[in-house]
């Protein structure tokens, strides 16, 4: 019993796997591998170029497109087509790695077979031989290209795996390949090649009832089957893939499933804090979520991180790569786009650990170019002390443990207002710049500021503002000047007030303006007037308490002359004094 159902959960995983794999190859009317159209921007024809050049290309010997196609008329949309050509080859190569550029020798056109399906299965027009091809400018202007068919021709992979999978060829598809690769190491002729590799598929096709016919062109295009190695892994890995528990699960397997939910319970993660830091392997900074799934990964945990660009996923990948290499276990990093993998590299190598992976992303690397990456790693190895952190491991415990102590009291609720610091600065951030104030409460008022004091404090406070106490504050009262400061001292004002809004300001009033009047002096017209009389009157009773009434009398100035130094003459003038000799009080007094 248990073998039919580890056969049954094989088939389910196979079956999937090969849905998993034909998703892979595209096998709809947009692949030029398999239904090719000429255009203006993806493909240059060869055919009819001239055909000694021509041989000189295909034997793998650098070539220009101006001795492909002598004719001016010729050569000018062939630049074009070639220009459009590269740089899409250019495009696919930095961003993905894929080497795209290939020269298609003979086009092979296969009919449908009749078929009941729902889906109508479309004719092939594929490239039936293909052979790498690199274009590069010959001139800053470009206005002419050198071409290089550099590598071996084979059999279009993909027109096989859709004469298998779709048109229903019988046969083993590998077999075939192996015997047209034969049958192409003994031919040196381009046409030769072409008619040997299409008679070998041609009696399989026939075999299998297929109608089939060959165009014999050489055409440069962009053809990229990088996917079919994945799609033939997924074919032949059927029990590697039944046997890992993910794998199985997405392919539906219910027991799996099960297998998986039980698995995926609590796992002790630890926390960035928990981590003493001789078991830290963290190269580039990583906050808590990014140490979360590090911790995860650490246990086994399957895990898929999502996130926008900028969030830091490929500053965790690193981080995980270095962590899982300081264990002793490998790492298999993979991405559709190189700049992805570049991302990974480009941060490992700022903190010189770039030697730590092998970049084997495109097609480009040969076995020479691998072993030197591993020479070259193994020697910065050798050449490195070994490290020596426990002074670094101590000095990381100490302050993190100063940083946690921080954050705790940061967060504490702390007696009397049961407020914690982050709390009270959050509340003051969120004020308004009107309610900002210059006050600062410390020591023992701070601390008394709580219970019924705060409650006092804040009903004085109320009733200060009630009572436009703020207006007296910002000087917009006739209160804000005034010297009293006690309650005493008050109630001294407000009586003077209140004597002035009676009688006596208008008895006072009458008083000096009739003095005013006697001494001949004009009245004022306003405060400040008044205030210049009063000081005037004021300076006159001061020289009376010095001088007799003689110093006003006529003969002023004779005295004056009489009493002053030879140098000097004392001369004043008061604004108003009816005086004849023109000399006021205040000056009298002055001298």
């Amino acid at each position: 019993m248990e073998a039919i159902v580890r056969h049954a959960h094989r088939e389910k995983v196979a079956a999937e796997a090969q849905q998993w794999a034909d998703a892979l190859i595209d096998l709809g009317p947009y692949n030029t591998l398999l239904h090719f159209k000429d255009t203006k921007t993806a493909s240059l024809d060869v055919t009819d170029a001239h055909p000694q050049t021509l041989t000189s290309l295909l034997a793998g010997r650098k070539t220009r497109l101006a001795g492909l196609f002598p004719d001016t008329a010729d050569h000018g949309p062939a630049c074009t087509r070639a220009r459009s050509l590269r740089r899409r080859m250019v495009e696919l190569d930095e961003e993905q790695g894929i080497e795209a550029g290939r020269l298609a020798l003979g086009l092979l056109r296969v009919d449908p077979p009749p078929t009941r399906g729902s889906t109508p299965v479309p004719t092939l027009r594929a490239p039936l031989l293909l052979q790498p091809l690199n274009i590069q400018p010959r001139t800053a202007s470009e206005n002419d290209f050198v071409l290089e068919a550099a590598g071996e021709a084979e059999i279009n992979p993909v027109l096989l795996y859709a004469l298998s999978r779709q048109y229903g060829m019988d046969g083993d598809m590998e077999a075939l390949a192996d015997k047209v690769a034969t049958a192409l190491e003994e031919r040196v002729d381009p046409a030769g090649r072409i008619r040997a590799a299409y008679g070998i598929l041609e009696a399989d096709l026939i075999r299998s009832n297929l109608t089939v016919e060959l165009e014999e062109r050489i055409v440069a295009g962009i053809f990229s089957f990088d996917r079919l190695p994945m799609a033939q892994d997924l074919r032949s890995a059927t029990e590697l893939l039944a046997d890992h528990p993910v794998i199985a699960a997405l392919a539906g397997d219910q027991e799996a499933n099960r297998a998986l939910a039980e698995d995926t319970g609590p796992r002790p993660a630890s926390g960035a804090d928990d981590i003493p830091p001789p078991s830290e392997y963290l190269v580039l900074d990583a906050d808590a979520s990014q140490q979360t799934v590090i911790s995860a990964a650490l246990t086994g945990s399957h895990l898929v991180i999502e996130g926008p660009p900028g969030t830091g996923k490929s500053q965790t990948i690193a981080n995980l790569i270095a962590t899982f290499s300081a264990h002793g276990k490998r790492v298999l990093c993979v991405a559709e786009k190189r700049a992805a993998i570049e991302a990974v590299t480009d941060s490992l190598a700022t903190v010189d650990l770039d030697g730590l992976v092998f970049d084997l992303h495109g097609n480009k690397l040969s076995r020479r170019q691998i072993a030197q990456q591993l020479h070259d790693a193994l020697e910065q190895a050798s050449q490195q002390a070994p490290p020596r952190p426990a002074d670094l491991h101590t000095s990381l415990a100490h302050y993190r443990e100063e940083t946690l102590r921080h954050i705790q009291e940061f967060h504490q609720l702390l007696d009397p207002w049961r407020l914690s610091p982050h709390q009270t600065i959050t509340h003051l951030m969120g004020c308004p710049p009107a309610h900002h104030t210059h006050l600062r409460l410390r020591g023992p008022a701070l601390r008394h500021l709580h219970g019924e004091h705060y409650r006092q404090t804040e009903q004085d406070l109320r009733t200060f503002v009630a009572k436009k106490g703020l207006t007296v504050r910002r000087g917009e009262s006739p209160w804000s000047h005034t010297q009293a400061r006690t309650e005493d001292e008050l109630r001294t004002v407000v009586a003077g007030l209140d004597q002035l809004t009676g009688t006596a300001l208008n008895d006072t009033r009458r008083a000096l303006e009739n003095l005013v009047d006697t001494a001949g002096l004009r009245r004022a017209d306003d405060l400040q007037g008044w205030q210049a009389l009063l000081t005037l009157l004021h300076d006159v009773t001061a020289t009376l308490t010095r001088f007799e009434a003689a110093v006003f009398a006529p003969g002023l100035d004779d005295l004056i002359t009489a009493t002053a130094t030879a140098t000097a003459t004392a001369t004043a003038t008061a604004p108003g004094a009816k005086n004849t000799t023109g000399a006021s009080a205040g000056g009298i007094a002055e001298n």
